[in-house]
């Protein structure tokens, strides 16, 4: 009843993907091969009525013969063929998880819900409710692409309005095409995180973002200014769905705050290629802070980002934990808890 398809067998992973009701690019095999913290699989599941697929990675849990499940960095999460499948399908579906799991020695499972599978698209949250708890985090942003351009700048703050207006006469943005300009958004990249003390899981490879751009229908696009690469935003497109993935800008060139610029330019090559939604994300480390402050100038549009929290083997998932805090649990929402401060 499940079937389990490793990335080297891309063809039937994507095509898989492709044929489920909603889904983006963070759920296709392309962006999973670049995912070096585990063995990433895609579950799919097929029932008389509905078929089902989640991305996962599989990580070995240090010091014990036991494995746990987490996602790509990123919105993935479960996929319904339906819109709406049956609550029997749904059961069945998590039946055929837990067998697997069981099979796997799989602790624990992870994972990063998508903000905009909700409503009518596909409520991811309803393919795994009785399977662990959903946590709320934070929101997210989004621009919708299906409205008249007007509309779209109305939303727009009024100092956002000024500031682009601004940039376009000292700025030119291009798409990257060279090695040169990635090399130089990817500097620019790795000046940032050491500048808000990232963690180490947010410095890609260089090869990552070579890749990324050759294996992934993606668009860089740099801010220049007096002949010089100051800022980039890395774009995804992907079943009408336009993410920004990342951005950076020279700390020299803070003040200008030329993403604006880059956002817009993208907000319209987005509507003019066809895509009905533009997300933004939400804050750093899933928080209301200045990042999505500064996200919340573009749109009135807001989701609630999600995560799935299950425990499939609550004996050995306690019993990793008292190891872990030699019986000494701090209070902490982490999860799973025995990897707090282990990453």
């Amino acid at each position: 009843m499940l079937e389990i398809i490793d990335t080297s067998q891309n063809e039937r992973w994507d095509k898989i993907v492709r044929s489920m009701h909603a889904y983006d690019f963070y759920h296709l095999s392309a962006y999973h091969r670049l995912d070096t913290s585990g063995q990433p699989l895609l579950l799919y599941c097929q029932t008389n009525t509905d078929a089902f697929a989640l991305p996962i990675i599989v990580r070995d849990i240090p010091h014990s013969i036991y494995k746990d499940i987490t996602s790509v960095y990123g919105y993935a999460g479960p996929l319904s063929q339906t819109a709406n499948p049956s609550a029997a399908a749904i059961g069945l579906f998590h039946e055929a998880l837990k067998t697997c799991f069981d099979a796997n020695r799989i602790v624990s499972m992870f994972t990063r819900l998508h903000p905009l599978f909700r409503g009518q698209l596909n409520r991811q949250a309803n393919l795994l409710s009785g399977l662990g708890e959903i946590v709320d985090l934070n929101r997210t942003i989004a621009i919708d692409l299906t409205l008249p351009e007007a509309e779209q700048r109305r939303q727009y703050s009024h100092s956002l309005k000024n500031d682009i207006n601004h940039l376009k006469k000292i700025l030119t943005v291009k798409e990257a095409k060279s090695k040169a300009d990635i090399d130089a958004f990817v500097d620019i990249y790795y000046e940032n995180m050491k500048r808000v003390n990232a963690s180490e899981t947010y410095f890609f490879s260089k090869e990552y973002f070579y890749q990324f751009l050759e294996t992934i229908d993606s668009t860089l696009l740099l801010a220049v200014y007096n002949g010089q690469i100051i800022s980039g935003s890395l774009f995804t497109a992907c079943h009408g769905i336009v993410q920004s993935h990342l951005s950076a800008t020279h700390s020299e060139y803070l003040h200008l705050s030329p993403i604006k610029y880059i956002w817009d330019y993208m907000r319209i090559l987005a509507c003019e290629n066809g895509n009905a939604v533009f997300h933004l994300g939400g804050g750093f480390g899933g928080k209301d802070d200045s990042l999505f402050a500064f996200k919340s100038q573009f749109s009135k549009c807001r989701f609630v980002f999600q995560t799935g929290r299950y425990i499939h083997n609550q004996a050995c998932y306690e019993q990793l934990v008292a190891e872990r805090f030699n019986n000494e649990v701090p209070l902490s929402a982490y999860f799973p808890l025995y990897r707090l401060h282990q990453l």
